[in-house]
């Protein structure tokens, strides 16, 4: 990011818009029914959630605190308690030297994706659509469509075809 981008994500992060951003997202994570509700939230900060009846997001789940434009959620997603999705890194004035300003990327979440418990999605992710993403795994790059993901890093240990083998 330029300097001039820095500033002005400086800027928009110390506004008024910023503020409700973060607290919309504080009452969205402790929200837990009706499940649409949290979708709704989010939506009204900015995230990218067409319909948000149709994704489930539990309490406890955070939807980047600064960006939540920068993530896009597809219809059927479920997202279980503890999830973190984040688009962005600011590294702290030492590090700035060494890996520059804060770096943002989009994060795409495929239609019925299913995040499991604790999962992380980092900065500029895709995860297809009808992934799987297993309990506290690290996706730390894309996952293909219809893939099961689990561990630190994930990584795809299947393929999803048919309703048998997602068991």
């Amino acid at each position: 990011m330029s300097q001039e981008s820095l500033s002005i994500v400086e800027r928009h992060n110390n506004s008024l818009s910023g503020f409700w951003k973060g607290f919309l997202g504080h009452c969205a994570y402790y929200v837990s029914w009706p499940h649409t509700l949290a979708s709704l939230l989010h939506k009204i900060r900015g995230g990218k959630i067409a319909h948000p009846h149709r994704v489930r997001i539990t309490a406890n789940v955070v939807i980047d605190s600064l960006y939540p434009e920068l993530i896009e959620i597809e219809d059927d997603v479920f997202l279980t308690r503890g999830v973190v999705i984040v688009a962005h890194f600011t590294p702290t004035p030492f590090l700035r030297e060494f890996v520059g300003g804060t770096q943002c990327k989009k994060v795409h979440i495929g239609r019925g994706a299913y995040i499991g418990v604790n999962a992380i999605i980092l900065p500029g992710v895709t995860v297809g659509q009808g992934c799987i993403i297993g309990a506290g795994s690290v996706v730390t790059k894309d996952v293909p469509p219809y893939s099961v993901a689990v561990g630190n890093p994930a990584r795809v240990i299947r393929t999803v075809t048919r309703r048998e083998e997602a068991r």
